[in-house]
């Protein structure tokens, strides 16, 4: 008995070093991403009123919190009732010093039809990182609103924050 609780008690403590030391490099960042529709496709699903799919291609600017600017390239599909329902994207981010990362991320769109506006909310992936972001792993969140329906020239903005680990150099 004695002897299970001190295994116990010894499995606890090391797991509890490697959560400190996985985390311990663990940083924050938080970005404002202000984009415009260059593209959209919907086609009409067919099976009840305002129910679209679609493919949607974006580009525009995001700020980050340590004062840096990278351009943004953004492709998504929707799938909305009405302007509402699912969203799944992938994002690239391009540095000036030609270092990228790239995200997946998926959510959900409400539109409010009185006001002409839609919000976002979701969840998002590290999934590539190139130069300075090689090896890149995390995730993190969005919210966000678009001021006109989803239609070329549309325009948005999303705030996101992630929590992201780097390999050694």
């Amino acid at each position: 008995m004695r002897t299970k609780l001190c295994f116990t008690i010894l499995a606890a403590a090391i797991l509890g070093l490697f959560m400190a030391v996985s985390l311990a490099g663990a940083e924050t960042m938080k970005m404002r991403v202000c984009w415009h529709i260059i593209k959209a496709e919907v086609v009409p699903v067919g099976d009840v009123a305002g129910h679209v799919i679609g493919v949607v291609d974006i580009g525009g600017l995001a700020s980050f919190d340590s004062g840096e600017i990278a351009t943004h390239s953004h492709k998504a599909t929707i799938d909305y009732i009405n302007g509402s329902g699912l969203h799944e994207n992938y994002m690239i981010y391009t540095f000036e010093d030609g270092s990228t990362f790239v995200t997946k991320g998926q959510g959900t769109t409400t539109a409010d039809p009185g006001r002409k506006i839609s919000l976002f909310k979701g969840s998002f992936s590290f999934i590539q990182g190139s130069g300075r972001f090689a090896g890149i792993q995390g995730s993190g969140s969005y919210t966000g609103k678009r001021f006109a329906p989803a239609a070329a020239g549309a325009e948005a903005y999303i705030d996101c924050t992630a929590t992201y680990t780097l390999p050694p150099r």
